[in-house]
C-alpha cells in the first residue's frame, strides 16, 4: 500500500461522536456540540471532552465542575439540534428555547439532561488540562440514562443504534446494518 504524508492539521479518518454537552445549572444551562469526546477508563468509568477555552460552555464547566454528555439519535430534529448547538454561542442564544428542547433533572449533577436525546451521561470533572488549542476535561461518569427502546435487558441493544458521527468535517449517520456477522454502516 502506497502512502504519503499529509498536513498534520488536515481532517483525518478518525470517527468521532457528534454529541451535545449540557453545562451549568438549571437556570444558566447551556448546550454545545462537541466531537472531541471519548471513553478513557472503565473502572471507574471516565469520559473525556475537549473544548476551546474561549467557548461560553468552557466557563460554565470551570465554574461548576460537571457536565452531561447527551447522545442524539439520527432523527432530523436531533441532527438539527446538534448542528445548531455547534454553530451558535450561548452568550447570545438560549439554545434550549430556540430548539424547543426539554430540560430534565439529572440524578447526580446540576446540569440538566436533554430529555429528547436517548442517552445521557452525567459526569463530574476529576481532571483538567490545557492541551494546545483546547482544554481537556476528564469526567467520572456518575449516572447513565438510556431510552428503554435502545436497551436489551440492562444493556445496550446494538441492533437499535442509529447515531451521529463526525468524520473529516462532515456529519454521518451510523446505523446497525449487517456487515459480516454484525457491524455498522454509514450514510451521509
Amino acid at each position: 500500500m502506497e502512502k504519503r504524508l499529509i498536513d498534520i492539521y488536515a481532517n483525518g479518518p478518525m470517527v468521532m461522536p457528534a454529541v451535545v454537552i449540557s453545562v451549568g445549572t438549571w437556570d444558566d444551562a447551556n448546550l454545545i456540540t462537541l466531537a472531541y469526546v471519548g471513553k478513557v477508563a472503565a473502572k471507574p468509568p471516565v469520559m473525556a471532552i475537549s473544548i476551546r477555552p474561549s467557548r461560553y460552555s468552557s466557563s460554565l464547566i470551570q465554574k461548576y465542575g460537571e457536565f452531561v454528555i447527551n447522545v442524539p439519535d439520527s432523527s432530523p430534529l436531533q441532527l438539527r439540534a446538534v448542528d445548531f448547538c455547534g454553530t451558535r454561542t450561548g452568550r447570545k442564544v438560549d439554545k434550549w428555547k430556540e430548539l424547543n428542547l426539554t430540560k430534565e433533572k439529572a440524578k447526580e449533577v446540576q446540569a440538566p439532561l436533554i430529555k429528547e436525546f436517548p442517552w445521557n451521561f452525567e459526569c463530574r470533572v476529576i481532571e483538567r488540562k490545557k492541551i494546545g488549542s483546547h482544554v481537556c476535561y476528564w469526567g467520572e461518569v456518575l449516572a447513565v440514562h438510556a431510552a428503554v427502546d435502545t436497551l436489551r435487558g440492562d444493556g445496550l441493544d446494538e441492533t437499535k443504534q442509529s447515531q451521529l458521527i463526525y468524520i473529516a468535517g462532515n456529519y454521518y449517520i451510523m446505523e446497525n446494518t449487517p456487515c459480516g456477522k454484525q457491524g455498522f454502516s454509514l450514510r451521509r
